[in-house]
């Protein structure tokens, strides 16, 4: 077989092999963070975030609507399944490009085998990576944006190979184009062009050191003149000149391009064509302004003109961005945890920041906490990378060079340049996958060097060939297969529902035409989704907090519909700012007399009160939040809401709101209904136990949440104690009425949706109250609570929460355990002179009080209840005679 079939037919089992792996494990609906707003945005054909993902969109709109799966998400999902598939099929050929630079003799024995196993052992190596695969699953851009990077550095090395052959100048025009859509994708796909510049200044010109200080030089500015250049330029030439002007300026362009050409001025010609195909290729941001103007339901920043288009492009909505590592540092709310300017950048921003996420992927990921682990891959990808490293730069320190560059640019660089604070709203590791990607090449290499030394070593003729192809199986079990297996438990989301249902329980939780406040990108985007995609809840209008501190989301709101009551003008909008605010202030909202009565109707009913009257006003004290001394907008546009709309339209915070951004004294006036907080004209009204009940039993969805074959990270699972803290006080309501088939009710759908054994509790309190309402209902034998199933601490909890309860025999029950693991309890013993006094065994509490007596016998409050229950037992045995 010659070489262009054997290595076609690994190519293919690279592609097909990750495809099918991507395909199994692909999300089933939409995701957390900004996948719902860009299946939205795309089937839909709005605007996104800035600075938006144009190309992204046009093909999202396509996927959208081809009836693959009836779920229009899972349909979007696969433009990243698809995409990570040829990244990895790329990934493979330029590790077969790479090493096929050095290796000369691959047509003897099993040389000419060493490129595609050692290219099939480094692309499966990252294609089962914790960063890749994960967003090789859901819809989200860095998975097409990862394939422009690969068609990048794929195109360059075979152009490489051709760059003597006429006609060679059109794969790099073709990798310019690719420059261009890949802007419409994600702006990291420009950090590819160092790399580029490497290569051709090595075919091209001789290696010096004015040569390639020339190199670094014309690179930075060619870079430079693409972005911030063109991609930032073109929209400032269109507002000078108009689009006139911008027409004018492509003519132009092609004016001298014609010069060039007809007088031979090739480089010239090529840089010329390199621009106009950028362009072309950057075009697709018409679509940005184009939709924005037909003033879709998600427009972000309302860029439908030329001023507030470079504002987007721009991403002025995310402040201006700083390189003044102090500044960030003294700004950053755990900033104080440094002790200097180097601290914070070497422990936080690059440990932390990058090479954290490094070996997440190439040492393994703790699947249930933030940290890589030491042990999941036994060090073995990373080692032969690091191996990859140093082989590389021996055999060829030239290309070896050039995917450094692009392992620095893709990774360290980009940590340099967005100077992150402390703390991050998520894990960033997804902006670091080029790195990752680069890596990956010297891990290919790195098994091609094991491959070529047995290859070399192996004397006997009858092992020559045994000996290279067991270690090729060993290489390819103890890497690639190694990594997808022990990740694929974590990185499958075929049975993940979670964001779906969350979203809609929590707009299912709010009342018809209802306005519910969430707090950022994640609590958002997946609402956006249900209400845009699957048209849920249409009625009520979601507005996020963070993009309510900017006018133009404010004038959303006031006038699309479902519209939010909002009594500035227009002109205070457009020149909305922090309002000074010096001190706490008293507010106070006037009530209607209808609402009053049928709030109050409702608070009666459900804590069987008899209340005559009411107040008339809302009260609260309200202070400074930004810098002490102004009001943030988002607070102001909550109250401006709170007094235009005089309660005709239900007022919501979503559960994931922190309580900051739900106004501190506004929060006695919150009613929890599930996953959202009414506002309501009653203070510390805490739960509408009917509302509550109605939701958790019959509204909400629970899908697979108590499934174990379905993987949970540890923020989902923090996520999800949201729904058993509202089981929980809604069980302690009726527990407090003493209503057990009601707890027994909550707490077996609570164990059947999801169970400890599948979602397991973060909070030992809560895990406590859940195990006293089971023993409280009757589902559990009190007498079953042994010291064998608990710890000290355990039973301690367990008893506090029985004597809230007023479950006195429980509560003994917990504590003489506690006693039976630690006879000198001091604590337990107390609580139970009370227990024994409230169930009338008088002698157990005098004899646990004489005791202590003995050992402190100046405690004079230990006397007194000693006399106290001496005299209650004297009257209890008059009374048995």
């Amino acid at each position: 077989m010659n070489q262009d079939k054997l290595n076609k037919y690994f190519a293919s089992f690279v592609f097909v092999f990750s495809l099918i792996i991507y395909y199994l494990t692909v999300a089933p609906t939409v995701s957390f963070w900004d996948c719902g707003e860009f299946i939205a945005c795309s089937y839909r054909m709005a605007v996104p975030h800035p600075p938006g993902a144009p190309l992204y969109l046009l093909v999202g709109r396509i996927f959208s609507l081809t009836p693959i799966f009836t779920d229009i998400a899972k349909r979007v999902n696969l433009i990243s399944v698809i995409s990570s598939a040829f990244t990895i099929l790329f990934l493979y050929l330029i590790i077969v490009l790479m090493i096929k630079q050095y290796l000369k003799n691959v047509q003897d024995g099993f040389y000419r085998y060493i490129p595609y196993v050692s290219a099939v052992i480094g692309s499966l190596t990252f294609a089962f990576t914790t960063s890749f695969w994960f967003n090789a699953v859901e819809a989200e851009v860095y998975a097409p944006s990862m394939l422009f990077t690969s068609l990048v550095v794929w195109s360059i090395m075979y152009w490489n190979e051709r760059s003597e052959a006429i006609g060679n100048e059109r794969y790099l025009l073709v990798i310019m184009y690719l420059i261009g859509l890949a802007i419409g994708v994600h702006l990291l796909n420009v950090l590819a062009l160092p790399m580029v510049f490497m290569i051709i200044y090595y075919k091209k010109y001789p290696i010096e050191k004015r040569t390639f200080a020339l190199l670094i030089l014309i690179g930075a500015v060619l870079t430079f003149m693409i972005y911030p250049g063109l991609v930032k330029g073109i929209p400032v030439i269109a507002k000078v000149g108009g689009f006139f002007g911008l027409l004018l300026s492509i003519v132009i362009l092609l004016i001298i391009l014609a010069y060039t050409v007809s007088n031979k001025k090739n480089v010239a010609s090529l840089l010329i064509t390199s621009i106009l195909l950028i362009i072309l290729g950057y075009s697709t941001y018409a679509t940005i302004y184009i939709r924005s103007n037909l003033d879709p339901n998600i427009d972000e920043n309302d860029p439908e003109t030329i001023e507030e288009f470079i504002s987007y492009m721009n991403r002025e909505q995310y402040g201006e961005h700083t390189f003044d590592r102090r500044k960030v540092m003294a700004e950053s709310p755990n900033g104080k945890n440094y002790s200097s300017v180097w601290d914070f950048f070497w422990n936080y921003q690059i440990q932390k920041m990058y090479t954290r996420y490094f070996l997440w992927n190439f040492m393994g990921k703790d699947d249930y906490g933030e940290n890589f682990s030491w042990a999941k891959f036994l060090g073995i990808p990373l080692l032969l990378g690091i191996l990859g490293v140093w082989y590389h730069f021996k055999k060829d320190w030239k290309h070896a060079l050039a995917v450094f560059v692009l392992f620095f640019m893709t990774g360290l660089a980009v940590i340099i340049y967005l100077n992150q604070p402390d703390p991050q709203p998520r894990e960033r590791d997804y902006s670091y996958v080029g790195s990752f990607f680069a890596f990956a090449i010297w891990i290919g290499i790195g098994a091609s060097a094991i491959l070529e030394w047995f290859t070399e070593n192996t004397k006997d003729s009858a092992s020559r060939k045994l000996v290279p192809i067991g270690i090729s199986a060993i290489l390819i079990l103890i890497s690639p297969v190694q990594v997808l297996v022990k990740n694929y438990h974590a990185q499958d989301r075929s049975g993940n529902y979670v964001a779906w249902d969350y979203s809609y329980n929590m707009l299912m939780s709010c009342d018809r035409d209802a306005v519910m406040y969430t707090n950022g990108d994640n609590d958002t985007f997946p609402l956006w989704y249900l209400q845009e995609v699957e048209y849920i809840r249409t009625d009520l209008r979601v507005a996020n907090l963070s993009l309510l501190n900017t006018s133009w989301y404010v004038q959303q709101l006031k006038y699309k519909d479902p519209k939010v009551p909002i009594s500035l003008s227009d002109d205070e909008i457009d020149n909305i700012m922090p309002i000074p605010w010096a001190k706490q202030r008293t507010i106070e909202i006037n009530v209607p007399s209808r609402f009053q009565k049928q709030e109050y109707e409702a608070y009666k009913n459900s804590y069987d009160l008899r209340v005559d009257e009411f107040e008339s006003k809302l009260t609260f004290n309200l202070g400074p939040k930004l810098y002490n001394r102004y009001l943030r907008v988002q607070d102001f546009m909550i109250l401006n809401t709170l007094y235009a709309n005089k309660f005709r339209k239900p007022l919501y915070f979503a559960v994931t709101v922190s309580r900051d951004n739900m106004m501190d004294g506004l929060q006695k006036y919150l009613r929890m209904d599930g996953l959202s907080f009414r506002i309501t004209s009653i203070a510390n009204w805490s739960i509408d136990p009917d509302t509550l009940f109605n939701n958790l039993m019959n509204k909400y969805q629970y899908r697979n949440l108590n499934n174990p074959k379905v993987f949970y990270n540890e923020n989902i699972i923090a996520l999800l104690q949201n729904y058993r803290s509202a089981f929980i006080q809604l069980a302690n309501y009726y527990a407090s009425d003493g209503q057990k088939e009601k707890v027994k009710q909550l707490i077996n759908k609570m164990n059947t949706v999801m169970p400890p054994t599948v979602i397991p509790f973060t909070s030992d309190m809560l895990q406590r109250w859940f195990e006293a309402y089971e023993y409280f209902s009757g589902l559990k034998n009190i007498d079953s609570i042994t010291v064998d199933n608990y710890t000290e601490r355990d039973l301690t909890d367990l008893g506090r929460v029985f004597l809230n309860l007023r479950g006195f025999r429980a509560a003994q029950k917990a504590f003489e355990e506690v006693l039976k693991v630690n006879p000198t309890n001091i604590q337990a013993k107390g609580f139970l002179v009370d227990i024994y006094g409230n169930l009338a065994l008088y002698e157990k509490s005098i004899d646990i009080l004489e005791e202590w007596l003995k050992q402190n016998p100046g405690d004079k409050e230990a006397q007194k209840r000693l006399v106290e229950y001496q005299g209650k037992l004297n009257i209890k045995n008059r009374s048995a005679k």
